[in-house]
């Protein structure tokens, strides 16, 4: 019997390595607008957390700038792939995070934009990225239990080392897991919209 195994609806993500990244320059800047009371803290009741405002990257600072063109250029190279000819890739959006011991970042999407990408300035520690599967939770089907390979409604990838960074559809539900360490978790975010 001749059987075809098609896989349908998968989600991508891709993971890279960012060459010469500043990462301790970046952690300075991002450290230094915290304490300078630029952007907002979350409240406790949302995860806590700090976060600058949303145009990060386009900051005439060296190490923000060169940071853009990098993370624009390994964007551009990765999706260019997927995507027509004419069609044109740009940054909407960037901001920083910081999380401490006991903040966490509640599930949410990036909406009005076509792909997210996380940029790690340190390592993630324990407060992993996670990402909700979107399809029907597993518990809805009672032959789960008896896979091989059981499936799991959230994802939780493996910490991330400084310079990483990962790139996902914005509609693809996320959060960050508490952080239960004394390491202060900083990241990039920015947002990508593809048009024609």
């Amino acid at each position: 019997m001749k059987v075809n195994k098609n896989n349908s609806w998968s989600t991508t993500h891709y993971t890279f390595k960012c060459s010469e990244p500043q990462n301790d320059k970046l952690q300075e800047k991002i450290l230094q607008m915290e304490k300078d009371g630029l952007g907002f803290q979350f409240d406790p009741a949302q995860g806590g957390g700090w976060q600058s405002d949303k145009d990060l990257l386009n900051s005439d600072e060296f190490v923000f700038k060169s940071l853009r063109k990098v993370l624009l250029n390994y964007t551009n190279q990765i999706l260019s792939e997927i995507y027509i000819d004419d069609a044109t890739i740009k940054i909407i959006n960037s901001w920083a995070n910081i999380g401490r011991k006991g903040e966490s970042t509640m599930p949410h999407i990036h909406e009005q934009a076509s792909w997210s990408l996380v940029y790690y300035v340190t390592h993630t520690g324990n407060a992993n990225l996670y990402f909700k599967d979107p399809r029907t939770l597993e518990s809805m089907d009672r032959s789960h239990q008896y896979l091989r390979k059981p499936y799991a409604n959230v994802i939780r990838k493996k910490p991330f080392d400084a310079g990483v960074a990962i790139l996902f559809p914005s509609w693809l539900e996320h959060g960050v897991v508490t952080n239960m360490t004394d390491d202060i978790r900083i990241s990039i975010a920015c947002n990508f919209l593809i048009e024609g």
